[in-house]
């Protein structure tokens, strides 16, 4: 999957299962690149079309252990199962199935097309690099799975 793609499933994924404020941009940690976050959805145009349970609402800690969305983006649909932490999915327009898993502020994805793992990390616009960016002790363990 194209790495826009990979970092939109990466925001949409993280924010659902992180919660909290919504973060403010997305630094791929393989890439090198920064995105901000409503830019990112917005030049993809990821629309919610589905969600189960309905995002809206308040959830239970019981129903936290499932959940589904389905987003209408540039790059086809995204559809997104999460369970717990742990996240899997199929993006439509390059037929790539993923998994992944989500863990304070970081993303990773093991993308099945690509055979390799990518990570991201959820910050603020107002974060040094040295909390988000090149330096992060994550991102500088980048080629080791956390999965």
């Amino acid at each position: 999957m194209k790495y826009e793609c990979r970092a939109c499933v990466s925001y949409l994924a993280g924010r659902l299962i992180l919660g909290g404020d919504a973060p403010e941009t997305v630094y791929g940690c393989i890439e090198g690149v920064r995105h901000d976050a409503l830019d990112l959805l917005e030049k993809n145009r990821a629309d919610l079309i589905e969600a189960k349970p309905p995002i809206g609402r308040p959830l239970s800690f019981d129903e936290l252990g499932e959940r589904s969305v389905l987003y209408n983006s540039l790059f086809g649909e995204i559809y997104i199962n999460i369970s717990g932490n742990t996240f899997k999915g199929y993006a439509g327009g390059s037929s790539t199935l993923f998994v992944g898993k989500a863990s304070g502020n970081l993303v990773v994805i093991y993308d099945y097309r690509e055979k390799s793992f990518f990570k991201y990390r959820m910050c603020s616009r107002r974060t040094t690099a040295g909390v988000c960016g090149e330096v992060c002790r994550d991102c500088a363990r980048a080629g080791k799975p956390l999965i």
